[in-house]
C-alpha cells in the first residue's frame, strides 16, 4: 500500500487544486474538522458507493488516524482503484 505524509499531502494541496482527496470518517467526525478539499465518503458506504470511483484517478484517503484508511485502500485496491494512504490521518494533520 502507498502512503503519504501529511506534509505532503499539504504540498500537493497547495499544488494541485484537483487532488482527489477522500475523508472516509463518519459524517460527523467530518463535519468537525475535515479538509476542505476532501470529499466525504464514509468506510461504513465505501462498498456501496465503489461505483463512483475511476480506475485511472489516483486517490488520496486518509481518517482520523489511518487505520479505516488503509482498510479503504485496502479494499479499492482489491477493487483495482488506485489509493494513497495518509499516515497519521487526521490526528497528524490537525498537529501540523
Amino acid at each position: 500500500m502507498k502512503t503519504i505524509t501529511v506534509k505532503s499531502l499539504e504540498q500537493l494541496l497547495k499544488q494541485q487544486a484537483d487532488i482527489k482527496l477522500i475523508d472516509v470518517r463518519e459524517r460527523d467526525e467530518f463535519s468537525v474538522d475535515g479538509i476542505k478539499e476532501a470529499e466525504n465518503i464514509p468506510l461504513s458506504e465505501l462498498e456501496a458507493r465503489t461505483s463512483e470511483f475511476n480506475q485511472t484517478d489516483e486517490y488520496v484517503i486518509i481518517c482520523r488516524s489511518g487505520n479505516r484508511s488503509g482498510m479503504a485502500c485496502q479494499y479499492l485496491e482489491e477493487s483495482g482503484i488506485h489509493t494513497t494512504n495518509v499516515q497519521g490521518g487526521m490526528i497528524e494533520w490537525n498537529r501540523r
